[in-house]
């Protein structure tokens, strides 16, 4: 239903730039109504989040507040493998999984061939399932010869990149919609070759949209736990199964400051990602008020 209606009418611009909606101005009453509501969201997810760090530097979370670094102590000794195996997982997965989904969405919007619908709907089919069936079912399909991966590095990797590329794959079809296919076409008139016109031209259009999908994959790499938490091993593990351990355990401070751990690894990779993106398309994003 959503394709046929989008398909229905067709929004583009000749500047090369997707379009953006302007800011709808309100009486002032119903702007502090509106910023008063969304304070108090932002002060609920700052509780959550203020209330982590506490524990994370509690002696022992509930009976003994006073100040201790000992959780972090036993995060980064018995923690460390699964800190660098969430590290490694992410750092390969987010790259493959934001050119794949930004390489579909090319192929989807400007291409056409046998067999482009069905590639576009197989490629969406993993978001219609519950994450313990996509483990369970990658269990099953790679845990024989040919293709024996369970408890290896490649399941994992393969598993957030064809888990959370339908993002990325959904973003670069609703910006390329909005940018004149004769961009383009000027470029191939000019002898660019397609992979050269994708590289130059089309990925730059879409950086948006591909810096969406780089840290929504990194992000979900780094906090998945329904389907990930069948494919892990003793030889590669995540942080987020490491929690999960630690709350079952009852020792929430480790919990706590693995956390911590995971949220400032995120911050510190988006920023990343964003320098990253930057600097390999050319692009300076400016915010506009």
């Amino acid at each position: 239903m959503q394709k046929y209606w989008v398909d229905k009418r067709k929004y583009v611009t000749v500047t090369g730039k997707p379009t953006s909606t302007a800011i709808k101005s309100v009486s002032k009453p119903v702007k502090w109504v509106l910023f008063g509501v969304c304070m108090g969201v932002v002060g609920v997810v700052l509780l959550f989040y203020g209330v982590i760090v506490a524990g994370s530097f509690a002696r022992l979370w509930g009976i003994d507040p006073s100040f201790s670094m000992k959780n972090y102590q036993y995060v980064l000794g018995v923690g460390r493998e699964a800190i660098r195996d969430t590290l490694a997982i992410a750092a390969l997965s987010t790259p493959i999984s934001g050119l794949l989904g930004m390489a579909i969405a090319f192929l989807v919007v400007r291409k056409s061939f046998p067999g482009k619908r069905a590639m576009d709907f197989i490629s969406m089919l993993s978001f219609a399932l519950p994450g313990t069936v996509v483990g369970i079912g990658y269990i099953l399909a790679f845990n024989r010869k040919p293709f024996l991966l369970t408890g290896t590095l490649a399941i994992l990797v393969l598993n957030f990149v064809f888990r959370y590329f339908p993002v990325g794959i959904q973003a670069g079809v609703a910006t390329l919609r909005q940018v004149d296919p004769s961009i383009e076409e000027a470029a191939a008139n000019l002898g660019a070759d397609s992979p050269t016109t994708f590289r130059k031209i089309t990925l730059p259009l879409m950086a948006p949209a591909f810096f969406s999908a780089l840290v929504f994959a990194f992000v979900r790499a780094m906090t998945a736990i329904s389907a990930a938490i069948f494919l892990v091993s003793a030889d590669w593990n995540l942080m987020t199964v490491q929690i999960l351990n630690q709350v079952n355990s009852g020792r929430l401070g480790a919990a706590a400051a693995f956390s911590v751990i995971l949220v400032g690894v995120i911050v510190v990779a988006m920023a990343l990602i964003r320098l990253v993106v930057d600097k390999a398309l050319g692009i300076r994003y400016q915010a506009r008020f």
